[in-house]
């Protein structure tokens, strides 16, 4: 359980980024820094006032702020935005251990951008776009490492107004629900995550401006559960007699030709029948009178690499342990069992029945991260309370946060 003083703001003990973040402020920050950190352990407040600036020079200012010390300990900042946390500074504010909003602040979210370039070449500005590409790809997958906590919590919270949002709103509920039921199982309210009335919740409470955040990531959701879908279904090889070919024969041909080792090809077929089936769907959508290949290749490989990386097992194993750390909540019918005294079959099972959720509150997470990096998004407090960038509205906002959590558990 947190302790109320690493959830409470500490201005004695503070930082003020009242700046563009850059080398510049890194520089002038250092030194009390250092000082903060060789006093105590104790978190350190950063008041955030920013436009943004540069996201080298922010993973830099995190370092020295969190980064371990010789004896490999580590410390904890509590990020509060003061009055404009944009850019740059919205991600700092949201990587706080723990995250506080001001109730007149704002949150700006953008894709990751360059200031300037220099000798434009068309050369150069297809590099760029790539380069910005895969910055907003990586930045997801981090963001969402940081508020997938926030998300299950809110989800705690939401989870009792449920039956009242599946009500009101039956048909986003309805829609969400087939998306959900097209990857995962029918949901079992006492046995599983509705994932579906929780992003109901979110763009019920959601403010106007943003609440077609939510209908976004769900439509990339329902994308990505269609690809992961049609991996499973479509044959790899024409099975003996039948007429319809599979989608690596051709392939497996080409390979065979360039006397390739068989052992190599079977390694790549998973990867090789995602990025096919991604590349094909790319060209199939086209509208156009003619296929730009080179730009739809790109595409499918830009995607295809966002792809691998959400799917990658250690990011689903750690979705899984945080919904099993709540498991009253998320498996209430093994809420008595101690995972851990378990035989491994059946710890195995629990695991594997929890899965299928984990994986797709793992993958909202990411492309909630990734449609924020996309376009410009302007989040009021309780915006991004609920979309877990902040863990606090100061005065209280539409979650109960830890620490009032905390106060009213001590009354």
């Amino acid at each position: 359980m947190d302790s109320i003083s690493s959830l409470t703001i500490n201005w004695n003990r503070s930082l003020i980024i009242d700046s563009t973040i850059d080398d510049q402020l890194v520089k002038t920050l250092t030194p009390r820094i250092l000082e903060l950190r060789a006093q105590s352990l104790d978190p350190i407040t950063i008041g955030i006032n920013s436009p943004g600036g540069s996201l080298a020079s922010l993973d830099v200012l995190l370092g020295l702020l969190t980064g371990p010390d010789q004896n490999g300990k580590k410390a904890e900042i509590i990020t509060v935005a003061t009055h404009c946390a944009y850019s740059a500074a919205a991600n700092l504010l949201a990587f706080g251990d723990y995250s506080i909003a001001q109730s007149h602040s704002r949150v700006l979210y953008h894709d990751v951008r360059y200031g300037k370039i220099e000798d434009v070449t068309p050369e150069k500005a297809r590099g760029t776009a790539r380069f910005l590409q895969a910055a907003n790809d990586r930045f997801s997958l981090r963001l969402a490492n940081v508020i997938i906590k926030r998300l299950l919590w809110i989800y705690i919270d939401l989870k009792s107004e449920f039956e009242v949002t599946k009500s009101k709103f039956p048909k986003t509920y309805t829609k969400y629900t087939s998306i959900v039921e097209a990857f995962a199982p029918p949901v079992d309210a006492d046995k599983s995550v509705d994932l579906a009335c929780f992003a109901t919740s979110l763009w019920a409470n959601l403010s106007v401006q943003n609440d077609e955040l939510i209908t976004n990531v769900m439509e990339r959701l329902k994308r990505w559960v269609h690809f992961t879908g049609i991996v499973k279904v479509v044959p790899s090889y024409r099975a003996k007699g039948s007429r319809h070919p599979g989608l690596l024969d051709g392939s497996r041909h080409l390979h065979n030709l360039f006397s390739g080792k068989p052992g190599h090809f079977d390694s790549c077929e998973p990867g090789l029948k995602l990025f096919l089936s991604l590349a094909i769907a790319d060209i199939s959508e086209t509208k156009t009178e003619r296929v730009n290949f080179p730009a739809a290749l790109e595409r499918a490989t830009r995607e295809f690499a966002i792809l691998n990386s959400m799917n990658d097992p250690k990011h689903i194993l750690y979705a899984t342990n945080l919904m099993l750390s709540h498991k009253h909540i998320f498996l209430p019918g093994e809420s008595e069992l101690d995972l851990e005294g378990r035989p491994e079959e059946e710890r195995a099972q629990i695991l594997a029945t929890a899965a299928p959720y984990a994986t797709l509150l793992w993958h909202f997470c990411v492309l909630l991260c990734r449609e924020l990096f996309e376009g410009e998004h302007t989040l009021n407090p309780r915006d991004a309370q609920l979309l877990g960038l902040v863990d606090e509205v100061a005065g209280g906002g539409p979650i109960q946060s830890r620490r009032d959590f905390i106060l009213a558990q001590a009354k």
